[in-house]
């Protein structure tokens, strides 16, 4: 098989990782490609895609995906038992989970504005919301949703954003209607 010579400069972090893998893997030579074939073989890495359809590429691996029309969903959110909904949430903070997924660490070391953001990237992925937006507003960020879903949805959204801010430790007031949601989230 024939061989190509590589030289490179790397910087000094760069340089920290492929020594790291070099240990693991006994050379430079196998660190690299072996580098170079994951790059290959993860479409996640495409330069072309969008964080998002990135972020989408990744959670079709989780267990959080479900197609299915808005009418039906629809159907479904106004028979909710909403305190099995709202022990769910308890229980297994789905939206701190996907702030944490989109972050890239944990719900804990994420700043307010980190915690809104991933909060908005993840509500608009999951395409139950029309808009979802906030601005700040000195002592508080107000957020604006918007959906088609009803009124059940509101009060769903109520509860998984009450266990969102209140784990993070921040005081939230809502105001819900049919098909907005106003959230005021104080900086504290």
């Amino acid at each position: 098989m024939k061989k190509y010579h590589v030289h490179t400069t790397l910087s000094p972090k760069h340089h920290a990782l492929l020594k790291k893998y070099t240990e693991r893997n006994e050379t430079q030579q196998k660190a690299l490609e072996l580098a170079l074939e994951t790059l290959d073989n993860s479409p996640n890495h495409d330069p072309s895609l969008s964080r998002e359809e990135k972020l989408w590429m990744d959670l079709s691996h989780a267990e959080s995906n479900c197609l299915i029309q808005k009418d039906c969903m629809k159907m479904l959110m106004e028979t909710v038992d909403m305190e099995l909904f709202r022990k769910y949430i308890a229980e297994q903070k789905p939206i701190q989970f996907a702030i944490e997924y989109y972050n890239q660490k944990p719900f804990t070391e994420s700043s307010l504005n980190e915690i809104i953001d991933g909060f908005v990237n993840s509500a608009m992925l999951s395409h139950w919301f029309d808009t979802v937006d906030y601005t700040d507003n000195g002592d508080y960020y107000l957020m604006k949703i918007t959906h088609s879903l009803g009124l059940n949805n509101s009060k769903m959204m109520e509860i998984s954003n009450e266990s969102v801010f209140t784990t993070y430790g921040v005081k939230t007031e809502s105001n819900i209607s049919e098909k907005t949601i106003f959230l005021k989230i104080y900086k504290n």
